[in-house]
């Protein structure tokens, strides 16, 4: 999946990075993708907390980038690049091809397409039109992933279940996104622009990324009885 259930990165101890230049990261990024690809380089963009200004120290930069007929030895040019980053151990992201992200299942692109900033190129090779219905099946998507989760760590896998917390309440922002669009709302740019109109239960997930989260069993249950809501539109 591009973006619903997170990765929780461990960094095997290394020193959290805290003063990345995100925009001389990425026009340095563009600049060396445009070496490599040269014309078929056709967007790089960036995603996540860092474009949209909520990141924290060491937070991972999630690039996005697409190339024309992506191939295996693409994706070997493209390690290499990243490899000569500053700071290529907190990179992450999606690379594809055009042809491919534009055969992708539209619940899902949705929420690559309106979590980028783009710096070079444009979407415009896809309809990036997206129907409420379309953000309603990636809000239920999202959902489902993270009841179900939840759900197995709390009951097989208890040792996981507090990185699987963590990662489900970090996917929960998406859901919410996708609900707004899906109601007719203007598509929120950051958790602040969430807490506007959030419910209880959004708030109290929205607090648990920012630190304020309850004990283990009850963001669980929190999270389970959140995604049951979203699954059953009540």
């Amino acid at each position: 999946m591009v973006v619903w259930l997170a990765l929780v990165l461990s960094y095997g101890g290394k020193e959290p990075v805290v003063d990345v230049d995100i925009e001389s990261w990425m026009h340095e990024l563009v600049e060396k993708l445009r070496d490599s690809f040269k014309d078929r380089l056709a967007l790089v963009g960036l995603q996540g907390s860092r474009a949209r200004g909520e990141a924290r120290d060491g937070s991972d930069i999630d690039a996005v980038v697409l190339v024309d007929n992506l191939s295996c030895d693409d994706l070997a040019a493209y390690k290499a690049v990243i490899a000569s980053m500053p700071c290529a151990d907190i990179a992450c992201g999606f690379i594809s091809s055009l042809d491919l992200l534009a055969h992708w299942p539209r619940y899902d692109a949705f929420n690559l397409v309106k979590d980028t900033r783009v710096y070079h190129g444009s979407f415009d090779f896809m309809d990036t039109n997206f129907t409420h219905e379309e953000a309603l099946l990636s809000a239920k998507t999202g959902a489902s992933a993270i009841y179900h989760a939840t759900v197995h760590a709390l009951v097989f896998d208890e040792d996981s279940l507090a990185p699987t917390l963590d990662a489900c309440v970090k996917s929960s922002f998406f859901v919410m996104r996708a609900l707004r669009y899906a109601d007719g709302k203007p598509y929120p740019a950051s958790r602040a622009a969430l807490r506007e109109d959030a419910s209880a239960d959004e708030l109290a997930l929205l607090d648990a990324h920012d630190g304020s989260a309850p004990a283990h069993e009850a963001l669980a249950q929190l999270l389970i009885s959140w995604s049951e809501g979203v699954l059953t539109g009540q």
